[in-house]
């Protein structure tokens, strides 16, 4: 090669360098376009997400994905890392339906990254058919013990949780758009067979409220058949179910609860964006549960429930676009950046609606943290605050969680990331 051409050669590649470093700079700053425009994400590149979340889900998977209670199945062993399960389960907890449900959302949506993905999901599929709810065997069971049987009476372990039913739905669902329907199951008529379940026995009409289980249905109407919970407010689930069955339904209740939001918002938490964890009053008058409604004295506040609504509204924003979910967590957002100085590792696990935190609370843990990243991809001025959470997030050890808050980072990972799928 001549000099003249070495010199066009060379100019040649250091153009397609500098194309390249523009292009890796805007993505950076832009969320992945499966997602909402207006959306971001974090700074790091691409594959230095990739990366991060591969690790992180090897090791969630080592500790917590586990087979078990006969040939063929899988579940996630939520006592996998030695720690006890919390949120009124039975003491000898092996799983509960929200963990099935997330294990199923993290097989599917790692089908990229895991070649044994679609084996496992069956495998979970094939535990959820073995643990029934009383109520209807398309909803599950919400609590197993150590022998693999339902947890007794004295925590309703044969009962339903929407929250973990809702999951297993919308994986359902996911499952079919990745693998079809031609192998071991029919994940689309599984996927309808969970939505009915849910609309018969979780959702009650008139009013569209999203109880918290089968059994509030039948319930006193002034305590939780008139109840719902802020962490259940899985929207982007709710439009995917209308689009996939035709049923208006689910649009109403997508609806509802943005009106609840708004009315809670405005009432009790307008500087602070915060939700409770439980919701009570409805359909006319939504308003904070009372202390120890449920679980403990900060049903009325933002806690361990109400952790997951800035990640399940946030999803719905990044989604479907839908500009209820940006009008909803900007004040969340805000607020959450003013009282920790941009610092995640000051955010308290619970909080009064009005941003005071709870005397006990501890700070800085993922179940809190990573879903605030979501929340955080809904606008540009949040970057900095983003790249804040997610360097918390990624430089945070497993053994420092349980299976809540490595779970719930897991989840959140696979959003900031873009990996975060629509059926």
């Amino acid at each position: 090669m001549n000099g003249t051409g070495w010199m066009a050669s060379t100019s040649w590649t250091l153009l397609k360098a500098a194309v390249a470093l523009c292009l890796a700079a805007s993505a950076a700053s832009a969320a992945p376009s499966p997602y909402a425009p207006g959306s971001i994400a974090p700074t790091p590149d691409q594959p230095a997400l990739d990366r991060a979340l591969a690790a992180f889900y090897g090791q969630w998977k080592s500790i917590y994905l586990r087979e078990g209670c006969g040939e063929g199945r899988v579940l996630v062993r939520t006592d996998g890392d030695g720690k006890p399960t919390y949120g009124g389960s039975a003491k000898t907890t092996i799983t509960v339906s929200e963990a099935h449900g997330y294990g199923m959302l993290a097989t599917v949506m790692m089908a990229d990254f895991d070649p044994d993905a679609q084996r496992l999901f069956d495998g979970m599929v094939l535990y959820f058919h073995d643990h029934p709810a009383n109520s209807d065997p398309g909803l599950m069971a919400w609590n197993q013990v150590e022998d693999c049987s339902n947890a007794g009476k004295d925590v309703g372990g044969s009962n339903s949780a929407t929250d973990g039913d809702l999951d297993i739905a919308y994986a359902l669902l996911l499952a079919e758009s990745r693998w079809g329907n031609g192998g071991a199951y029919d994940y689309g008529a599984e996927a309808r067979r969970v939505i009915a379940a849910i609309l018969a026995h979780e959702v009650r009409q008139p009013g569209d409220i999203l109880l918290i289980g089968d059994w509030a249905k039948a319930a006193d109407e002034t305590t939780y058949a008139a109840t719902t919970r802020s962490s259940d407010f899985m929207q982007s689930h709710f439009a995917a179910f209308a689009e996939r069955t035709a049923d208006k339904r689910w649009l109403d209740l997508r609806d509802t609860i943005y009106g609840i939001i708004d009315t809670v918002g405005h009432k009790y938490s307008r500087r602070t964006g915060l939700m409770p964890d439980f919701i009570v009053g409805l359909p006319e008058h939504p308003k904070p549960a009372p202390a120890g409604f449920l679980e403990g004295d900060y049903d009325g506040g933002f806690s361990w429930n109400a952790a997951r609504y800035p990640w399940r509204v946030g999803l719905d924003f990044l989604l479907t676009g839908d500009e209820r979910a940006r009008k909803a967590l900007r004040p969340l957002n805000a607020w959450a950046r003013q009282t920790t100085k941009g610092k995640p590792e000051r955010f308290a696990d619970t909080y009064r609606l009005d941003g005071k935190p709870a005397p006990d609370a501890g700070h800085g843990g993922m179940a809190f943290v990573s879903m605030l990243a979501v929340s955080a991809m809904i606008d540009k001025d949040n970057e900095d605050w983003l790249d804040a959470l997610w360097a918390a997030m990624d430089s945070r050890p497993a053994t420092a969680e349980d299976y809540f808050g490595n779970t719930l980072k897991l989840m959140a990972m696979i959003t900031v990331t873009g990996h975060w799928a629509k059926p």
